[in-house]
C-alpha cells in the first residue's frame, strides 16, 4: 500500500510537460526627443534639438541674436541644469527639454560708442544646418582678424560664406578681416542626406563637397533631367565617365540604372 501511494503521488511530476520560459524578445532601438529653446523667445539661436538613441551624445549650445541680453543658465525639464554656455548631453531614458535663460541687460545709452568697432552678424539660410563657433552678433575691431567656423550638421552640405550675393569663402572655417562697416555673413547649405560635407578643421583647408549618387548633371537635385541623361547614356553611350551613369555600380548602364535613378528622384 505504501509503495502504491508513492507511485501515485509522483504521477503528476512524471507526466508534467517541459515548458521552459522563452527568452525575452530583443528590444528595438528607443529614441528620445531633445528640444532646445530659449527664454525669452527669439533671443538666441539654439542647437542640438532632435530625436536621438539612448546613450548617444549631443552638443547643446546657443548663439546670441540680441546683444541686449546676457546668458544666465540652462534648465532641463524645468530644473536648473548648467551655467555653461554649451555642454555635451548623453541621452538618457526619457525626453529632454532644455531651455537657455537670458537676462535683459541693455547697453546704457550714455556709453560712448567705439568708432573703430563694427557689428559682425552671423546667420544661416537654414537654422538646422549648423552652429557657429562664436555668438551670432558681436562687435569686432576694424582691421582685426577673427576665425569664423560653421559646424555642419549631418545631412547638410556646406556651400559657402556669403556677404549679400558675393561669396566670401568656400571653407566652413576661415579667417575674416573685419572692414570698417557693419557686416552680415550668411553660411549657406544644401540638404544632402546622401553625402553630407564635413567641416574643415581650420581656415587653410578646403571644404569637401561631393555629388549625390544619381545626380548625374551635378545640379544638386535628382530629378527628371538626371533620368533623361541616364536613359540617353544607356541607348547611345558616351565619352563621359561611366561611373556617373552606372547608378547600380555593376559596370554597365541598363534599365536597372534607370529604375534606380527614378526611385532616388522620388525619395
Amino acid at each position: 500500500m505504501l509503495v502504491l501511494l508513492l507511485v501515485l503521488g509522483s504521477t503528476p511530476a512524471l507526466y508534467a510537460q517541459y515548458n521552459p520560459v522563452n527568452p525575452p524578445e530583443p528590444e528595438e532601438n528607443i529614441y528620445y526627443n531633445i528640444t532646445v529653446a530659449c527664454s525669452p523667445a527669439n533671443v538666441a539661436y539654439t542647437y542640438g534639438a532632435g530625436k536621438y538613441l539612448e546613450g548617444t551624445s549631443r552638443s547643446i549650445s546657443y548663439s546670441l541674436r540680441n546683444n541686449n541680453y546676457t546668458f544666465s543658465h540652462w534648465t532641463l525639464n524645468g530644473e536648473r541644469y548648467s551655467d555653461k554656455t554649451s555642454f555635451t548631453y548623453t541621452v538618457a531614458a526619457g525626453n529632454a527639454a532644455f531651455v537657455a535663460h537670458f537676462a535683459y541687460t541693455p547697453t546704457s545709452p550714455q556709453e560712448p560708442s567705439v568708432s573703430d568697432e563694427y557689428k559682425l552678424t552671423l546667420t544661416s539660410n537654414n537654422d538646422a544646418a549648423c552652429s557657429f563657433n562664436r555668438n551670432s552678433v558681436t562687435r569686432v575691431k576694424f582691421d582685426s582678424t577673427v576665425t569664423l567656423t560653421a559646424y555642419v550638421n549631418q545631412g547638410y552640405e556646406f556651400l559657402g560664406w556669403y556677404k549679400g550675393a558675393t561669396i566670401v569663402s568656400s571653407n566652413s572655417s576661415f579667417n575674416y578681416l573685419m572692414p570698417a562697416e557693419d557686416v552680415t555673413l550668411v553660411a549657406k547649405f544644401r540638404y544632402n542626406p546622401f553625402n553630407p560635407s564635413e567641416p574643415d578643421s581650420d581656415g587653410s583647408q578646403s571644404n569637401v563637397q561631393t555629388t549625390a549618387k544619381g545626380d548625374v548633371n551635378k545640379d544638386g537635385a535628382i530629378d527628371v533631367l538626371d533620368i533623361v541623361a541616364v536613359v540617353n547614356y544607356s541607348l547611345k553611350g558616351g565619352d563621359d565617365n561611366l561611373s556617373t551613369y552606372d547608378i547600380t555600380g555593376d559596370g554597365v548602364v541598363t534599365i536597372l540604372d534607370i529604375v534606380k535613378v527614378v526611385n532616388l528622384s522620388l525619395e
